[in-house]
């Protein structure tokens, strides 16, 4: 992807073989196949049999598609897109709120409010996310303004010397609101994607939560299930 938005791979051009591709990155043909089944999904590429794989586009077509395995991808995804700060609120988490971001009724958080934008393409908005973190953690926000690039969570982790060792993610389909189409530069009433993202130190205490939402044309998330050998 990088190698064609430079124009190292050029509008017209065709990638190398399957096969030269492995070696370049040193992964298996499946890894070479799921990458550029990626590419075609964003309307980079085009594939031909006796013709090879033809570049179409030098940006993606239609939104933001990305394969999260860890927690460094989550740390990649957020450096490749712009936090713009839009509020911040402090509250005491009600009973409702606590169950539905899994927080601790009665207790002190605050919540910083952002778009994110792809500085890659034109700071186009992304996604609209709202992380929750304890009050105890509030010097972070003054971080988050200064480092738009890094996750709140790993500022966290910079600064209170604790580890992610955990992301629970929970994905579900929503529709966007009047305010938060217009945030977005979307119709409202369209589909969106809601993710809900929490993460925990080694002991399964919770850091801090984040609920972000995209417009159904901006995200793809990729994800990749294998099948147990074990026999169980």
């Amino acid at each position: 992807m990088d190698g064609i938005a430079k124009g190292r791979y050029p509008v017209g051009s065709l990638l190398p073989t399957e096969f030269e591709l492995c070696d370049m990155y040193e992964v298996s043909r499946h890894t070479v196949r799921a990458a550029i089944n990626q590419l075609l999904s964003q309307g980079l590429v085009s594939r031909r049999k006796r013709v090879g794989t033809r570049v179409e586009a030098s940006s993606p077509q239609g939104g933001y598609s990305h394969s999260l395995a860890s927690v460094a991808d989550l740390a990649y995804l957020a450096e490749t897109q712009q936090r713009e700060i839009q509020n911040v609120r402090h509250f005491v988490a009600d009973i409702s709120e606590a169950a539905r971001l899994g927080l601790v009724p009665g207790e002190h958080y605050f919540c910083v409010s952002s778009i994110r934008v792809d500085r890659l393409h034109g700071a186009a908005p992304m996604c609209w996310t709202d992380v929750y973190a304890q009050r105890d953690y509030s010097t972070v926000i003054e971080l988050a303004r200064e480092h738009p690039e890094q996750l709140i969570a790993s500022l966290i982790e910079q600064h209170y010397g604790r580890a992610i060792a955990v992301v629970d993610q929970q994905v579900r389909a929503v529709l966007l609101s009047p305010e938060m189409a217009q945030s977005l530069d979307a119709d409202a009433g369209s589909p969106g994607l809601k993710i809900l993202r929490q993460y925990r130190d080694s002991d399964g205490q919770l850091m801090t939560v984040s609920e972000t939402v995209h417009p159904d044309d901006r995200f793809i998330l990729v994800t990749q299930m294998r099948r147990d050998r074990t026999g169980v």
